[in-house]
C-alpha cells in the first residue's frame, strides 16, 4: 500500500514538473499567442488572434463584357456637401443612404462619433439620390456630412450612386488607404469594426466582405433581383461582395474607377463594384462571413441569435430587412441582444481558451 501510495504522489509531482516545463516553454515561444488569448479571456471581445486570415476567395467567373453602358453620368447636387480631398492615410466610410431614411442616418451619426473618427483616423459621409417628397436641406446643413447626388432615389438607381462616389475619390489627387462602405441600416460593433480597420488598413489588393462565390442569375420577373438576359447574359454571377458591408483596399480604387468606361454595367451595385470595375485586376477576397448576419425573416433572426452564441468570432455586422418586418425599435431590441452575447464570453470560447492556458 506505500509503494502504491508513494508512486501515486510521484506521478503527480512528475505530471505537474511536466505540464510547468511545456507551459513555460510555450511562454517563451509562443508569447503572442498565450497573452492574446488571455486578452480575450480578460475583455471577451472574440477577436481573431493576430496570426489569423480570413478566408479567402480568388475572383471567378464569366468574363466580364463592356456592354451593357452606363445611361448618364451623376453629378453633385450643388447644395450639398464636397468631399474632402485630405485622404491620405485616413479611412473613408460612405454610407449608402435613402433621402427619407432620417433615423438610420440617426444611427449612424450616433455609431460614428467625432472622436471615433478622430481616434481611427477615418472620415464619413453619406450619399443619397433626390426625392420630390422630401427635402433635406436643413440636415445637409446641420451636419454637412451629407453629398446628395442629381438621381432619382430608386433600388435600380443604386449603383449611379457608386459611379459617382468613384469618380470623386478619383479627383482626389491623394485617396484614402482603406474604404469601407456600408448600408444605412446596418448595425455595427464599434469595437470590432476598429479591429478590422487597423488590420486591413496595411493591405493592398483585396476587398473584405461577406463573399458570394457562386452567384446565380435570377430569371424569374417578379422577383426584387430579377435580371433579363439583356442586362446580363450568362446564368452565373461568379464571385462577388454582398452589398450590405464591404471593404476596398485604397489601391484599388484608381482601378474601379478605369474600368467605368470598360466595363459592363448593372443596376446591382454590389456586383458592379466588387466585381465588374475588378475587371481582370487578380484580387483577395476575404470573407466576413463569421461577423455577420443578414437574416430575411423572424425566424431566420431567432436562427442568427442562436447560431452567434456558439460562433467562434464577434458579431460585428447585421442587417435586418425587409423594413416593415423590422422596424427600427425591434432592430435595435435584437442589435441589444447581439451586443450582449458579444460582450460575454460564450462557452466554447472559454473552453478553449482554458485549454490553452493550462498548457
Amino acid at each position: 500500500m506505500r509503494i502504491f501510495a508513494r508512486f501515486f504522489l510521484s506521478l503527480i509531482v512528475f505530471t505537474s514538473f511536466v505540464i510547468c516545463i511545456v507551459f513555460t516553454i510555450s511562454s517563451l515561444f509562443f508569447p503572442t499567442i498565450i497573452q492574446y488569448d488571455e486578452i480575450n479571456d480578460e475583455n471577451c471581445f472574440n477577436m481573431p488572434p493576430r496570426h489569423y486570415i480570413h478566408p479567402v476567395y480568388l475572383g471567378s467567373g464569366p468574363p466580364i463584357q463592356s456592354t451593357p453602358r452606363p445611361l448618364y453620368n451623376p453629378r453633385r447636387v450643388k447644395t450639398s456637401a464636397r468631399l474632402d480631398c485630405h485622404l491620405q492615410n485616413k479611412t473613408l466610410i460612405i454610407v449608402n443612404s435613402h433621402a427619407n431614411h432620417t433615423k438610420y442616418r440617426e444611427m449612424q451619426r450616433e455609431n460614428f462619433g467625432p472622436a471615433w473618427l478622430n481616434e481611427n483616423n477615418a472620415v464619413m459621409y453619406f450619399i443619397v439620390g433626390t426625392d420630390i417628397d422630401v427635402d433635406i436641406d436643413d440636415e445637409i446643413k446641420t451636419y454637412e456630412d451629407i453629398i446628395q447626388v442629381d438621381i432619382n432615389e430608386n433600388y435600380h438607381n443604386i449603383t449611379y450612386k457608386a459611379i459617382f462616389w468613384i469618380n470623386e475619390i478619383n479627383k482626389c489627387r491623394h485617396g484614402p488607404k482603406l474604404l469601407l462602405k456600408i448600408d444605412d441600416d446596418v448595425h455595427i460593433d464599434m469595437i470590432g469594426l476598429q479591429f478590422l480597420i487597423k488590420r486591413y488598413s496595411v493591405m493592398d489588393d483585396f476587398m473584405a466582405c461577406r463573399v458570394i462565390s457562386n452567384g446565380q442569375v435570377v430569371r424569374n420577373n417578379t422577383s426584387k433581383w430579377y435580371l433579363s438576359k439583356k442586362d446580363y447574359k450568362f446564368p452565373n454571377l461568379g464571385t462577388y461582395c454582398q452589398g450590405m458591408v464591404y471593404f476596398i483596399s485604397g489601391n484599388l480604387l484608381p482601378i474601379l474607377h478605369g474600368n467605368i468606361e470598360k466595363s459592363q454595367f448593372l443596376w446591382m451595385d454590389d456586383w458592379y463594384v466588387t466585381r465588374s470595375l475588378v475587371g481582370d485586376y487578380k484580387i483577395s477576397y476575404y470573407s466576413l462571413e463569421q461577423h455577420s448576419i443578414s437574416p430575411n425573416t423572424v425566424r431566420e433572426v431567432y436562427s442568427s441569435l442562436m447560431a452567434i452564441k456558439t460562433r467562434k468570432w464577434r458579431t460585428i455586422f447585421a442587417h435586418f430587412r425587409p423594413p416593415q418586418k423590422f422596424p427600427m425599435y425591434r432592430r435595435r431590441k435584437i442589435w441589444a441582444n447581439i451586443t450582449e452575447i458579444n460582450n460575454s464570453c460564450n462557452i466554447l470560447r472559454k473552453a478553449r481558451i482554458n485549454f490553452v492556458s493550462a498548457y
